[in-house]
C-alpha cells in the first residue's frame, strides 16, 4: 500500500529513536490508522544509520503460548542478534541463542538474561538497540510457574532497559485502547513511559492525497466527509479503477458497517436498548469527554464496543469516537 502523509509522525520517530533511552514509548492510535506502516517507514529510513532494530510483529500470529513466545523472540545462532527471517525485507533482527531452548528448563531470568546480551552485543560494536514490538497487548495471557505474568516482568525489564540504563529504545504499537488504558493506570510505568497518537489523517491531507490521485473536485467534496484512514483512500482509488463511483464506493462501507453493527448487537447477551442508548451520544457530534459524558453504569456497554473496535477510547486526551469517519456515519444510520 502506498505511504500516505504520515511526515509528521514519521519526523518524531525517528528522531526519538537517536535520541538516548529514558521510557518506553507507547504507539496508540484507532485500528487501521497506519501505526504500523509508519514504523516500518522508520525502519526502512534509518536502515543505514547505527541503529539496530529488533522488530517484532505479533499481529502475523495466533495469540502465543509460552513456546510460541520463545520461538517468536529467540532464534538459534551462535551469534547475540539474528536477521528476523520473516522480515527479511526490513532488514531487522531478534534475539540470538547459542543452543536449542529447553522451554521447560527455560526461565524468565534465563529469558531476561538473553536479552540483555543481545542488547548489551549491539552496544559493544558501537551501535544503538531500539526494541520494537506490534500488538504488545497479545501476550498479556501468558504466564511463568503458573502466576509470573510474562508482560508485567517484561515491563520491569523495559524500564531497566531505557529509563534505568539508558541502554535501549522500548517502543510498543497497540490499537487497543483498553490495553493503554491499563498501562496508563499501572503505577509501575507512571514515570517510566510516553505516549504518542497516531490518528486519523486530516482532511487537508486527504484532499491533496485525493487530487494528487487525478480525482475531480466533485469526487474530493464528497469523499472528504467519510475519509479517515489511509486504507480507505488506497481501496477508494482501486475501487474507482474497477468501475465503482466514489459515492457507490462508500455507501458499500457504511452498510457493510451498520450492517456489522446490528449483528453485533443482535448477538450479545448484553441489553439492547442500553447499547443503542451509548451509539446514540454520537448521532451528533463525532467525539464524546469521557470525564463529562460517560455515565459509570454505561461503561461495560462503552468497553463491549471499544473492545469489539466500534468505538475509540484515547485514554490519554480523555476523549471516545468511533474507530473511523465511515464508523460514524454506519452508527449514525443504525440510530
Amino acid at each position: 500500500m502506498k505511504f500516505y502523509n504520515r511526515e509528521k509522525e514519521v519526523r518524531y520517530l525517528k528522531t526519538y529513536c537517536q535520541l538516548e533511552p529514558n521510557s518506553i514509548l507507547f504507539v496508540y492510535g484507532p485500528k487501521s490508522s497506519g501505526k504500523s506502516t509508519v514504523i516500518r517507514k522508520v525502519i526502512k529510513e534509518l536502515e543505514d544509520s547505527d541503529i539496530v532494530f529488533f522488530y517484532y510483529n505479533l499481529r502475523k500470529y495466533a495469540t502465543p503460548t509460552k513456546e510460541e513466545f520463545f520461538k517468536i523472540f529467540f532464534e538459534r545462532s551462535d551469534k547475540k542478534y539474528v536477521p528476523n527471517k520473516l522480515e527479511f525485507n526490513l532488514g531487522v533482527f531478534k534475539f540470538g541463542v547459542e543452543r536449542e531452548l529447553n522451554f521447560k528448563e527455560f526461565s524468565l531470568n534465563d529469558v531476561f538474561a538473553k536479552i540483555n546480551e543481545s542488547i548489551n552485543e549491539v552496544i559493544k560494536e558501537g551501535k544503538r538497540p531500539v526494541l520494537i514490538i506490534d500488538e504488545l497487548q497479545k501476550l498479556k495471557n501468558i504466564y511463568f510457574n503458573g502466576e509470573k505474568s510474562l508482560l508485567n516482568e517484561l515491563f520491569n525489564l523495559f524500564v531497566s532497559l531505557t529509563k534505568m540504563e539508558h541502554l535501549s529504545h522500548v517502543i510498543c504499537l497497540t490499537s487497543d485502547t483498553l490495553f493503554i488504558e491499563e498501562i496508563y493506570n499501572n503505577s509501575t510505568l507512571k514515570n517510566a513511559s510516553e505516549y504518542y497518537l497516531i490518528d486519523w489523517l486530516e482532511k487537508e491531507d486527504i484532499k491533496k492525497i485525493l487530487k494528487e490521485e487525478n480525482f475531480s473536485e466533485e469526487e474530493i467534496d464528497y469523499a472528504i466527509n467519510y475519509l479517515s484512514l489511509p486504507y480507505e483512500i488506497t481501496e477508494l482509488i482501486n475501487n474507482k479503477k474497477l468501475g465503482l463511483t466514489v459515492e457507490e464506493t462508500i455507501k458499500r462501507w457504511i452498510n457493510i458497517e451498520k450492517n456489522g453493527i446490528k449483528y453485533l448487537i443482535d448477538s450479545v447477551d448484553l441489553d439492547e436498548e442500553k447499547l443503542y442508548k451509548v451509539l446514540s451520544k454520537f448521532k451528533d457530534k463525532i467525539k464524546i469527554s469521557y470525564n463529562k459524558e460517560v455515565k459509570k453504569e454505561e461503561m461495560k456497554y462503552i468497553k463491549f464496543l471499544i473492545e469489539n473496535e466500534i468505538l475509540f477510547y484515547d485514554v490519554i486526551n480523555g476523549i471516545i469516537k468511533p474507530t473511523s469517519i465511515i464508523e460514524w456515519h454506519a452508527i449514525r444510520e443504525l440510530i
